[in-house]
């Protein structure tokens, strides 16, 4: 990333391994060289899920401006497969060395810096000993008042309607999730349903209701399965998850930003007294039964006192493509005495690796 022209890589996030992960192609930006719909052409030409422009820092010890364009050439508020990844070692010398102290501190061997993008401003991290990148997720999580209902999923997959299992749907609807405003996903919950998981193509997202607030905003569907958790001793509970984002004609391999949503959804899910698993709640019909659920949780906590709990949610993505992901989701989840959950921290982490190096000519 030295001065001159307009240098590139290109790399696999969400793996270790060559040839399999989410492709991404991260391009310096020098001075003012590069005008917006420039961005938006040669993320067009680069054709992968997102390409990201690391600009020059404004100023000794002050953080790059990172710009986000999809492979249609939409700018993007922020996803976390571009995001993570700058962190890359050799990627984050290019980068001014911040403090970060946040709730975590991640490990001892980190190296930290901080991101400026459209939704924030985004510390990142590095561990060398364990070739792991991360970052602290910009987070508004917002559930959508609106649910969607399964005869728009297969508007989007009608294929899936000669499936055998396809009446084990009949009659569902779907949480839609905001992780920040301008970036939505519906989350269909597909653990019950292997076969129609299995059959999914890509296609494109469905029409949805946003909350007034909340719209225009991408939006992609999250089809995931739950499965087993994985339990040692000593070491975080890890919520496994197989997943599938499909929007806008295609399937994305691996997509931060809606593992994020789905991961931050699932956390509330299981921490909320309000929330019936695996669905979001309706309004309680029986109210003594909610007045006893609560009332039980509250006499849990110390009065006045909070209760923090992190989640943490192993995600693969794009086995189906032969592209396989393997991303993790922690998730701080704070529940107070009178038994309300809130998320406080949201951290995206995966394994990375170089794949190409050039030049863009001719700016």
């Amino acid at each position: 990333m030295a001065s001159g022209p307009q240098t590139f890589v290109t790399m696999v996030v969400f793996s270790p391994e060559k040839f399999q992960g989410n492709p991404l192609a991260l391009v310096s930006v020098h001075g003012n060289a590069l005008s917006q719909k420039r961005k938006a052409q040669i993320a067009r030409e680069f054709r992968y899920s997102e390409t990201v422009f690391l600009h020059d820092a404004p100023g000794p010890g002050q953080p790059r401006l990172l710009e986000i364009f999809s492979e249609t050439g939409e700018e993007l508020p922020f996803a976390g497969h571009p995001v993570s990844p700058t962190a890359r070692e050799p990627i984050f010398s290019y980068l001014e060395r911040m403090h970060y102290g946040g709730p975590t501190d991640r490990d001892t061997q980190k190296q930290s810096a901080v991101l400026l993008t459209k939704a924030g401003r985004i510390p990142i991290f590095f561990n060398p000993y364990r070739q792991v990148a991360a970052c602290v997720v910009p987070f508004n999580c917002h559930i959508h008042s609106h649910r969607v209902p399964i005869e728009k999923i297969i508007t989007t997959q009608p294929h899936i309607q000669i499936v055998p299992t396809i009446d084990k749907e009949k009659d569902k609807t779907f949480p839609l999730v905001s992780i920040v405003k301008g970036m939505t996903f519906a989350l269909v919950d597909l653990t019950d349903n292997a076969e129609i998981f299995g059959a999914l193509q890509a296609g494109k997202s469905p029409e949805v209701d946003l909350d007034a607030e909340w719209s225009p905003s991408f939006v992609g569907c999250m089809y995931y399965k739950v499965l087993a958790k994985s339990e040692q001793p000593g070491e975080p509970t890890i919520h496994n998850i197989q997943a599938r984002m499909i929007s806008h004609g295609i399937e994305d391999p691996g997509s931060g930003s809606a593992c994020c949503a789905l991961a931050c959804y699932l956390a509330l899910n299981s921490a909320n007294p309000s929330l019936e698993p695996r669905e979001l709640a309706e309004e309680r019909t029986d109210q003594g039964s909610a007045d006893a659920e609560l009332t039980k949780r509250t006499q849990d906590l110390k009065l006045g006192e909070t209760k923090t709990e992190r989640k943490v949610f192993g995600i693969q993505q794009g086995a189906e493509m032969g592209r396989l992901c393997t991303i993790a989701v922690e998730v701080d989840v704070k529940t107070d005495a009178q038994g309300k959950a809130s998320i406080t921290n949201v951290v995206l982490s995966g394994r990375a690796n170089l794949h190409l190096r050039g030049e863009i000519l001719g700016f």
